[in-house]
């Protein structure tokens, strides 16, 4: 489950962190630190850097977040195998590294969300914008913003519930002898 979290989670650093329509048929979609300005008959006219440095450094942060929580996870992942067969000794280690991730990925679209809540001269909607958009009709329903954050609280449910099936496995034995 891991693996396939990390995977997802690093697909979603290439999705949308928010999108709107300009008045003039452009569609822009902003990337964490990233913005591509689509038109609608003609693709890929501008991408670069969002041009707000404040933003740019918070995308920039997130998307480094991100990259390495998913990353670890996926790592992690595959050599838990061998792991989990040597015995408990490395067990809490990978255990706490991919609790710790998990977390990462929960705070860093979060991270995001409440910046561009705090410094709204800096967010990435536009003033006046036609129709008027909030916060949460840009950001919510976007997959980069969500994935993450889904990532992140399986990893640390998953391994919660594994802690306590191995407490409570640990108690029994010991029951019984």
């Amino acid at each position: 489950m891991p693996l396939i979290g990390g995977l997802l989670t690093l697909r979603a650093i290439f999705t949308p962190a928010a999108y709107y329509f300009e008045s003039s048929g452009h569609l822009i979609f902003w990337m964490w630190g990233w913005y591509d300005r689509l038109g609608i008959w003609d693709y890929g006219m501008a991408k670069g850097f969002i041009s707000d440095p404040l933003i740019l450094n918070i995308g920039i942060i997130c998307t480094v977040l991100i990259i390495v929580g998913a990353s670890i996870f996926i790592v992690n992942s595959i050599s838990a195998a061998f792991i989990f067969r040597k015995g408990n000794r490395f067990t809490k280690i990978v255990l706490w590294v991919w609790f710790l991730c998990g977390i990462l990925l929960i705070i860093a679209p979060i991270f995001w969300m409440a910046m561009v809540q705090i410094f709204p001269p800096f967010s990435p909607i536009p003033v006046g914008s036609d129709p008027p958009l909030n916060f949460w009709s840009v950001f919510f329903p976007a997959w980069a913003v969500i994935a993450p954050i889904i990532t992140g609280a399986l990893s640390c449910g998953t391994i919660i519930l594994f802690k306590i099936i191995i407490v409570k496995s640990y108690k029994k034995a010991n029951r019984k002898i």
